[in-house]
């Protein structure tokens, strides 16, 4: 009998000190084999060997890679393994790091292609500019009382281009004549023009259905039409890039559109993550899109 590679056990919290367990800040990649449990000992989930969030690597079915920042990851186990059971003959691994900025997951989705067989990769740019752990860094900045100096702008309307889309046109472009067997998933979000003009402060809520803005980042009404802005000009650079390429897209930012839908917070646990019963309605939306493509 074959021994698989040992496995480092770690019991599953939250904050930056989980963060800390699983995450190489110089390879900026997930630490392989690593195993989270629950208080009572159970899998809440685990790092494969090749560093990637999901069990270890089936040769038997092809392999699928969904691409992303905490969008991806999500909590737990996430969604993308969710695709498993609407795909048979495949195995989806999650590819996403949480607070990872888009020009980081191109390099860590292509350098793995060249390491690996991948019979499809789809690619989520999350909402991250190319910058890593940018909103994190502004958000600590303003704890402490410091000005957050050129990020004050951050999510500003104005400022959506040059807060992280900028450069994004000539690095999706490049990246997808590396790797052509990719499908462009769009950013999804609660936010919609109907309600983009509101204060939405007496939404947010603490405890089993809680919903907040963004993270540790300060609410206000700028930042968060700033946030639409940004997310809108991210995916329609997207899509444009993707039709130039003939890539295909799942549009989720259109599926999971709130504006004709009573309850904008029944999908998000803040503006732009999904909650985890959304889960498997993503996972069925995401291979909705691709079916034709699992051959």
């Amino acid at each position: 009998m074959t021994q698989g590679p040992l496995k480092t056990v770690h019991l599953a919290v939250h904050g930056d000190v989980f963060k800390a367990l699983y995450f190489d800040w110089e390879r900026l990649e997930l630490r392989p084999n690593l195993v989270f449990v629950d208080a009572n000992g159970s899998v809440v989930y685990e790092i494969n060997d090749l560093g990637l969030k999901g069990p270890p690597l089936d040769p038997r079915r092809k392999l699928a890679v969904v691409w992303g920042d905490s969008v991806v990851f999500g909590v737990e186990r996430s969604w993308p393994c969710l695709i498993d059971e609407l795909a048979p003959g495949y195995q989806f691994l999650n590819g996403g790091i949480e607070g990872d900025g888009y020009a980081n997951i191109l390099r860590r989705a292509e350098a793995f292609n060249r390491q690996h067989k991948v019979a499809l990769n789809l690619l989520m740019l999350g909402w991250h500019p190319h910058s890593m752990f940018l909103f994190e860094q502004v958000a600590q900045q303003q704890q402490a009382g410091e000005r957050p100096g050129r990020f004050r702008q951050l999510f500003r309307r104005e400022a959506a281009t040059t807060a992280g889309n900028r450069e994004l046109r000539e690095r999706l472009s490049g990246f997808l004549r590396a790797v052509p067997n990719t499908v462009l998933l769009t950013m999804p979000t609660a936010l919609n023009p109907s309600i983009i003009g509101h204060d939405l402060s007496e939404f947010f809520v603490t405890g089993a259905n809680s919903f907040t803005f963004l993270g540790r980042l300060p609410y206000s009404i700028e930042r968060q039409r700033g946030a639409y802005a940004f997310i809108r000009e991210r995916n329609q650079i997207a899509r444009e890039v993707c039709e130039l390429t003939n890539i295909p897209v799942v549009d989720l930012f259109k599926h999971f559109d709130t504006e004709g839908v009573a309850e904008f917070r029944e999908w998000f646990g803040d503006i732009l993550h999904f909650r985890p019963s959304a889960y498997p309605l993503v996972a069925e939306t995401v291979h909705a899109g691709i079916r034709d493509l699992l051959v």
